[in-house]
């Protein structure tokens, strides 16, 4: 639940309801400052709303009671791996077409410069959708979210670190499916293991996974699989193609 609250005559937020009681319990909101979130009618007083009532009627002993140290939040490695590739096969789909439509042979385009510059607009277009956004188009069916560790969106310059360190490490440059797949089962690995992927423990961001929700994730598997039938017809062609190449030379 993402809450505003009223402090010194300024709208302040989204926060989240842990972090209002986090300053609840830290003696920073009185409970008379202003609040709403976006299923509440108006504003009204944060010691008024249902989800923190509770907050103020506690004792001082309550509030200051040693509490054991929060569970770790879980990876969910194969649902972050979907979310990624919706968004690559989104992205190859706009490409290829693309890439089609003005003429071009795939396949002699692929072993040109292409093949290690197709790949480097997502980078930049993905930074900025997270930047903007906190998700991507993957990501928000599933109800996954890229954040600071303060719940904020990442800064441009933040986001775009992410993003390359996860078209590397996470994607091997997409120039091979092999190294793709080398790289797949490394971070995998990793994120169970740590339960953080590489590039989030360099730029310290966080995943948040609010979802999935029934209806997103059948609109999720929907798209998805439309997306990848229409990528099939685009690469047609140049399956064929490989093909017959491929006939040419055990001839």
């Amino acid at each position: 639940m993402e809450i505003w609250i009223v402090e010194e005559g300024k709208k302040r937020g989204p926060f989240e309801t842990y972090q209002i009681r986090d300053r609840i319990e830290a003696g920073e909101l009185a409970g008379d400052e202003l609040s709403w979130h976006k299923d509440q009618s108006g504003w009204v007083k944060l010691r008024e709303m249902d989800v923190f009532r509770s907050e103020f009627g506690k004792s001082w002993e309550e509030l200051h009671r040693v509490l054991p140290p929060p569970l770790p939040s879980q990876p969910f490695p194969f649902l972050r791996f979907f979310a990624r590739w919706f968004d690559v096969s989104l992205y190859l789909l706009l490409v290829f077409s693309l890439v089609r439509f003005i003429g071009h042979n795939l396949l002699e385009a692929a072993v040109g410069p292409f093949l290690y510059l197709y790949f480097l607009p997502f980078v930049f277009l993905e930074a900025a959708i997270l930047h903007l956004t906190k998700t991507t188009p993957g990501k928000f069916l599933l109800g996954i979210r890229v954040v600071t560790p303060e719940e904020r969106a990442l800064s441009l310059q933040g986001a775009l670190a992410r993003s390359l360190r996860t078209y590397i490490v996470g994607l091997g440059l997409m120039v091979h499916p092999f190294l793709t797949g080398i790289c797949h089962v490394y971070c995998i690995w990793y994120l169970m293991r740590f339960n953080v992927a590489p590039w989030d423990t360099v730029t310290k961001t966080r995943v948040r996974v609010v979802g999935p929700l029934f209806l997103p994730v059948l609109l999720f598997t929907v798209f998805f699989l439309i997306i990848l039938v229409l990528l099939a017809l685009v690469l047609r062609p140049t399956f064929i193609q490989m093909l017959e190449i491929v006939r040419e030379l055990a001839a």
